[in-house]
């Protein structure tokens, strides 16, 4: 259970101020986020609505820190689907917010810009109106139509990156203080999935509070959120990530960048949890999906959600990891947990096991200790023979998080897929690196 002795997130962003973009749907919020953090970190499309949950994303300008935050357009379509639950969740974003900026465009004021200019006011706070899409100087001379609404406005294009320097400076100078703070991370863990997995849900539990808009609906999360927070003396780094489907089901460009991000996410991650949907058990997607976290070499726990919706006894947990193991002989090598992300049942014991994962991924083991493995296993005759005497002269570790290990060897092209697995495994096991790929260089013998 989630405890205020163990999960702090005010601590770990304490005194950091908050800057959030406001503004219409389709004025081009995500452009210009993505423009203040030189990352195209928020997917950016025409079609209105896109942005669901607040993403946010760390600055340092002129030595000053500030959270920034891109927020959903709050014009929605009472109507549209998830509507309330995203204006809420934005509401809420904004109580926190210590600076607005208010983003109006070409060629001229909207009646709705006057409802949230008066939603700012209402939070007595310092606010900047900057006018987008100024993209020529021909486009200035539609300045005048924004006077009405405020005296001093900042003309801008997110697109083009006009007057962006000048934006910054005046959220520094309105910021209530301004000092540099350098948050170290400690451990970036990955939320990976199939749609509606319980990712959002998990990410909630982690925080102690709702920071995403969780839905029944697939597909609710597009972009990558990333939140900090304080556990057992750790800065973590949660990153909830958009469901992942097969290739033949992505239907359209928003969907397959939310995917790029996810896939972005596990690169950049120390640590991917990788959460099945416990009630229909590890499917081909969830397979697809472990290939992928595979192929980025990536630290992995396996974690078991909604377990509290399968009848059980004491046999039941053993059954599904020997079905998954079946189905997909890779799970064997990874720490498999069943959790509840909506009950909060054993997330506690998840985290732990995913600092425990990445610390033993950036231990470099003795190349003594990696030969006498090897050595072992060479008098035994353990090794796959694939017509030919395979020899391996030396090895030691070049890297860790993953541990890279060279070998030098008498037949580099002996080396063949069976080969690698089988010293995979066993390395694993002689080392403690349940859950860590290990990835081999092999050279020919100088």
């Amino acid at each position: 259970m989630i405890g205020n002795n163990h999960y702090s997130k005010r601590d770990t962003v304490k005194d950091i101020p908050v800057v959030s973009i406001i503004g219409r749907q389709n004025v081009g919020k995500s452009t210009l986020f993505n423009a203040i953090i030189k990352q195209r970190k928020a997917i950016v499309d025409e079609q209105p609505g896109l942005t669901r949950d607040v993403v946010s994303y760390f600055v340092n300008y002129n030595e000053a820190t500030f959270i920034i935050n891109d927020t959903p357009g709050l014009d929605l379509n009472a109507n549209s689907t998830l509507s309330e639950e995203i204006k809420q969740m934005a509401l809420q974003h904004l109580h926190s917010t210590d600076v607005f900026v208010l983003l109006l465009e070409k060629p001229d004021i909207a009646s709705y810009d006057f409802e949230l200019v008066e939603l700012i006011r209402k939070f007595n706070k310092p606010y900047i109106v900057a006018i987008n899409k100024i993209d020529t100087n021909n486009d200035m001379e539609c300045l005048s139509n924004f006077y009405e609404l405020a005296q001093e406005f900042l003309p801008i294009s997110a697109l083009n990156r006009r007057n962006i320097d000048l934006l910054l400076h005046t959220i520094v100078e309105s910021l209530p203080h301004k000092r540099k703070k350098i948050i170290e991370i400690d451990c970036k863990i990955a939320l990976v999935g199939r749609p509606n997995s319980g990712k959002s849900t998990l990410l909630n539990a982690f925080l102690g509070y709702q920071r995403a808009v969780v839905s029944d609906i697939p597909g609710t999360t597009r972009d990558s959120i990333d939140e900090i927070f304080r556990f057992q003396g750790k800065n973590i780094m949660i990153i909830d990530t958009a469901g992942i489907r097969r290739q033949s089901r992505i239907d359209n460009s928003i969907e397959y960048y939310a995917i790029v991000r996810a896939r972005e996410a596990i690169q950049k991650s120390d640590v991917v949890i990788h959460l099945l949907d416990g009630t229909s058990g590890i499917t081909e997607t969830d397979k697809k999906i472990a290939d992928i976290i595979m192929e980025a070499h990536k630290p992995t726990i396996l974690a078991i959600n909604k377990w509290d919706s399968i009848p059980k006894d004491h046999t039941t947990f053993e059954s599904f990891k020997d079905r998954m193991i079946f189905k997909y002989y890779r799970a064997a090598d990874f720490p498999i947990i069943s959790i509840s992300a909506l009950h909060k049942l054993r997330i506690h014991k998840l985290l732990l096991t995913a600092l425990d994962v990445n610390n033993r991924a950036h231990h470099k083991t003795e190349t003594s200790a990696i030969n006498v493995i090897i050595e072992n296993i060479q008098k035994k005759h353990a090794m796959p023979l694939l017509g030919g005497d395979l020899k391996i002269y030396y090895a030691t570790q070049t890297n860790i998080s993953p541990p890279v290990i060279r070998l030098f060897v008498n037949k580099p092209e002996l080396f063949r897929k069976d080969v690698y697995r089988f010293l995979e495994k066993t390395l694993q096991d002689e080392l403690n690196w349940q859950g860590i790929p290990v990835v081999f260089e092999v050279s020919g013998r100088k």
